[in-house]
């Protein structure tokens, strides 16, 4: 497959490819890295192991992630994705069933970091790697439509595997998630990726795969690029934005006086208002360029605290929030896949998108815990707020500083 000036829409083979990829996206999302707090109750009624020891496990996979992540990317741009995104996903196969066969919590510890190399290697930075250098220039709509198809992830699985739990019990419902990741992602990566465009980066000479050139080369030049560090920063502090969001918004709406039905109908709005985000940029793609849209999702953000921390029982400012906070996260996710390729350009997309992936999965991990923290000065979410109001600032004046050149 080459890159032409034919839109994406219109290219039936290129559309397919991206569809494809996105698919083994939603399935890989779904089952491994959402898919875990579905089993963190099963497993405590069983084991008595509590919630902070099981989800340390997750806390040590996102540190996997991202100490894995720069390597994969170097391995993306010399080689492809073929190999690695299969084997990743046949690894994340056999350690779903692992997982279901644990009868320690050492055990269930090194499953999940055996799953953290495997994500490192199938979830978005390694699909955004293969459809910048199989489409180029159309990359961006490759990139909307990934995330468009895949942002169902959690939407799908989460019922799919409670309403398994309830039938067949934890230990069964891991054996059947590796099986599925064996019958949909396997083949998808080993056959559809035939058709990606390798980078030329693997065609000279015999390079080093687990480490990156920083004296030359285009990652040396992307690392010397302001550009890079200020788009890094940006996304580090959105993905601190986020993890606290998904672990605090709970017990900060219950300190609020919330009932839970109503917290649960607040959180369940932002995943579609993710999509919905995603939905606008792909609709307004010819007038929202990558500038504008990075500018669009930190306001987005920044007006979702401030009605975040204006919510109480007695308004409606609860159902207000999911809708610009989550539009925020759904269009930030595309400018995260474009980032690279247009302030730096395309050649060692991988490696340098793993750079940034490493940052991000350790604000991912670190987050929940540090916000617990802050919560201890004043035994209340005021200080949490003030803080991840602070950071989605930082986010935002980062991206205009990255994206000056392209004023």
């Amino acid at each position: 497959m080459h890159e032409t000036d034919t839109s994406l829409w219109r290219d039936y083979r290129a559309l397919s490819f991206v569809i494809w990829l996105s698919i083994a996206q939603t399935v890989s999302w779904g089952i491994m890295f959402y898919g875990f707090a579905v089993f963190i109750k099963p497993l405590t009624t069983e084991f008595g192991w509590s919630k902070a020891e099981i989800t340390g496990a997750f806390t040590l996979s996102l540190f996997v992630v991202g100490l894995a992540s720069i390597s994969a990317g170097s391995i993306l741009d010399r080689f492809g994705g073929r190999i690695l995104m299969t084997g990743a996903s046949t690894l994340g196969a056999i350690l779903m069933v692992a997982a279901g066969q644990v009868e320690g919590l050492a055990a269930y510890y090194i499953v999940w970091v055996g799953l953290g190399l495997a994500m490192s290697a199938t979830l978005y930075p390694s699909g955004f790697a293969v459809v910048v250098a199989t489409l180029g220039s159309r990359s961006r709509q490759g990139i909307t439509v990934m995330t468009l198809i895949a942002g169902f992830a959690s939407t799908v699985f989460i019922p799919l595997i409670s309403l398994m739990i309830d039938q067949v019990g934890w230990r069964d419902s891991f054996s059947w998630l590796g099986l599925i990741l064996l019958l949909v992602c396997v083949p998808i990566h080993l056959i559809i990726l035939r058709l990606e465009r390798v980078p030329g980066a693997g065609q000279t000479g015999r390079p080093r795969i687990f480490t990156i050139d920083t004296k030359s080369g285009p990652v040396a030049a992307g690392l010397r690029n302001p550009a890079f560090w200020w788009i890094g920063l940006c996304l580090t502090a959105n993905s601190f934005v986020m993890a606290g969001v998904t672990v605090h918004i709970i017990p900060l709406m219950l300190e609020r006086g919330f009932a839970m039905a109503t917290i649960v109908g607040t959180i369940a709005m932002i995943g579609p208002m993710q999509v919905s985000g995603r939905v606008f940029v792909t609709v307004f793609e010819k007038w929202l360029d990558f500038r504008k849209a990075g500018l669009l999702s930190g306001i987005f953000l920044l007006i979702g605290f401030a009605l975040l921390a204006q919510v109480r029982p007695d308004n409606y400012y609860n159902y207000l929030f999911p809708i610009f906070y989550g539009g925020s996260l759904g269009i930030i996710t595309i400018v995260r896949g474009i980032a690279v390729p247009e302030l730096i350009g395309p050649e060692a997309y991988g490696a340098l998108n793993g750079i940034i992936g490493l940052t991000s999965s350790l604000a991912l991990a670190v987050t929940p815990v540090l916000l617990s923290w802050v919560w201890l000065i004043g035994a209340s979410y005021t200080a949490p707020l003030i803080l991840l109001s602070i950071i989605s600032l930082i986010s935002l004046l980062s991206f205009i500083l990255a994206a000056r050149r392209k004023i």
